[in-house]
């Protein structure tokens, strides 16, 4: 049986880099279950996440691992919010966000990998909710957010791609020791 949840996104509704970020989730289909999956990963890597390496930034012009993992959060929720919005047939064109600035002011320096990660998980949570409640007409309503066509199905698949994305540079670049 095909359910709503059941397909890729489509490219053509999406800025050019959602590709990468799309090409990430290879493999999968359903979206519920993608969502669910990407949770669980990175909900385990931050389990076992060395504490001293939290505050670690790899170059001096580089965010620290608390800075890329509350970059992450804040981005999907934006990201919900954008989906909800097209999801409603909300029109209206949704602007960008400085990625940059909100690093600069989110005061992530406050917080443990711990707090993070409970965040985190909240916020996915809460992604889950508003997609599972959508169906695929929903799903594939069409809005412009940043100033390009996009999609709540694309969206979603958007936050999954970018999470690993982030991980994966937490991974390649700050789980390393550095040459002294």
């Amino acid at each position: 049986m095909i359910t709503d949840f059941e397909g890729r996104p489509n490219p053509d509704l999406a800025p050019a880099y959602a590709k990468y970020y799309f090409d990430r989730t290879i493999g999968q289909t359903n979206l519920l279950h993608a969502l669910e999956l990407n949770k669980t990963q990175v909900l385990e890597f931050l389990s076992t996440f060395p504490t001293d390496k939290a505050d670690f930034q790899y170059a001096d012009d580089k965010w620290s691992v608390k800075g890329v993992l509350l970059h992450t959060i804040e981005t999907e929720r934006i990201l919900q919010y954008r989906a909800l919005r097209i999801s409603r047939k909300d029109k209206t064109p949704i602007d960008g966000f400085d990625e940059d600035r909100y690093v600069q002011f989110n005061l992530h320096e406050r917080r443990s990998i711990a707090d993070l990660s409970a965040e985190f998980e909240s916020v996915r949570n809460a992604s889950i909710s508003l997609f599972r409640y959508m169906n695929a007409h929903m799903l594939d309503f069409e809005g412009v957010a940043n100033n390009h066509p996009i999609t709540p199905r694309n969206i979603a698949w958007f936050i999954i791609g970018h999470t690993m994305h982030h991980c994966d540079i937490i991974k390649e670049r700050y789980l390393v020791e550095l040459d002294e």
